[in-house]
């Protein structure tokens, strides 16, 4: 399945700290991202409005088709002793 994500105006923070805010964004199919920003930019606080997995201050994010799924594969800081990559991805994402 292809699909396209469109994120218009989205604000995000923390308490009263503004990360973001006017945030527009379209991922289509074939799109290639790369995410870099210095810690406690909203880099994390992005990726996890675009799964889904939280909500926006302000702004909208559309899937089409709607059915669409964003994964999201959260940070963990180290891998288990002598566990290979390929058993990492495994635990980590399920497949």
């Amino acid at each position: 399945m292809t699909a396209t994500l469109v994120a218009k105006d989205l604000a995000a923070g923390h308490g009263d700290r503004s990360l973001f805010s006017g945030l527009d964004l379209v991922v289509a199919p074939g799109d290639v991202i790369g995410l870099v920003g210095a810690n406690g930019a909203g880099k994390s606080t992005l990726l996890r409005l675009l799964a889904g997995l939280d909500t926006p201050e302000d702004g909208a994010i559309r899937l089409s088709p709607p059915t669409a799924a964003v994964g999201h594969l959260p940070q963990e800081p180290e891998r288990r002793a002598g566990e290979t990559v390929r058993a990492f991805l495994g635990r980590r994402t399920g497949v």
